[in-house]
């Protein structure tokens, strides 16, 4: 939406239109603020407006300003109390009165963050858009919880999926992969799903004594590491609190082996 305004002048007799302001939109990270890149915490401290959702943490909200806007736009499981479609016309319509606006998300916007509808929706709209990469869980929970994604002699690849499709649909394209040699599965948004993964990849011939991690709240204070098999996925499951990864394949074993994350307490000005 674009204010006019009305020039007075006796010599002119022009109108003006509001500039339009810039949109952000900001990854994250797993977490923990240290972990934010040098540009996202600038653009956090620097923005007009910034929308935030259930899975920013409190630390990085603390670093929001208090005189800048902050609107929640949280969409947690099974209680969308807001669509994509108002989320995305709120940054229109801010961006459009001349402010800069922050869209924080969690992780990196383009995995699985639904960043690119976004920025399809503002640039098609004529707004300027910057997108902040941030560190995506999908590498860095692992890597949390000492887990390799890749190692030599256990993963030369390694592949990312949903479980989620659109609506929520339960997503089983993916569970051929669990059957590649020297490979690495990582699994977002899976955890609410795991009896559904175990059922359906045991159904599909993948061995019931596959290693499996999960992951859940990494680089966070509360965060917890398991290692278990398919064969117990479903139960191990039931023990943690999302968000969390579930990563399948030989590198598991490392677990114990490579350093966790350490979170240190640091104070930002």
């Amino acid at each position: 939406m674009t204010k006019i305004i009305q020039h007075n002048s006796a010599e002119t007799n022009q109108t003006f239109s509001v500039r339009k302001g810039n949109v952000y939109l900001v990854g994250c990270g797993l977490g923990d603020v240290e972990q934010l890149t040098i540009k996202a915490y600038r653009t956090i401290k620097e923005a007009q407006i910034v929308l935030y959702d259930n899975l920013i943490p409190q630390e990085i909200i603390d670093l929001i300003p208090p005189e800048t806007r902050k609107i929640y736009v949280g969409k947690p499981k099974d209680n969308h109390s807001i669509s994509q479609e108002r989320i995305n016309h709120l940054i229109a319509d801010y961006a459009g009165q001349g402010f800069s606006v922050a869209r924080l998300k969690s992780g990196d916007p383009y995995i699985f963050g639904r960043g690119s509808e976004e920025a399809i929706f503002l640039q098609e709209r004529g707004f300027k858009v910057d997108v902040i990469a941030g560190i995506s869980s999908c590498v860095s929970a692992p890597a949390c919880a000492g887990i390799p994604p890749t190692a030599r002699g256990y993963a030369a690849s390694f592949s990312v999926v949903s479980a989620h499709l659109k609506e929520g649909e339960f997503n089983t394209e993916w569970l051929p992969l669990l059957q590649l040699s020297n490979h690495t599965t990582v699994v977002l948004m899976g955890l609410s799903l795991a009896g559904k993964i175990q059922k359906a990849a045991l159904k599909s011939g993948v061995p019931k004594n596959l290693p499996v991690a999960i992951v859940s709240n990494a680089s966070r204070a509360n965060q917890q590491s398991v290692v278990t098999t398919l064969s117990r996925l479903t139960k191990t499951a039931k023990t943690l609190e999302g968000p969390a990864v579930i990563v399948f394949g030989d590198v598991v074993s490392l677990h114990g082996k490579l350093p966790e994350y350490q979170l240190q307490q640091v104070e930002f000005i």
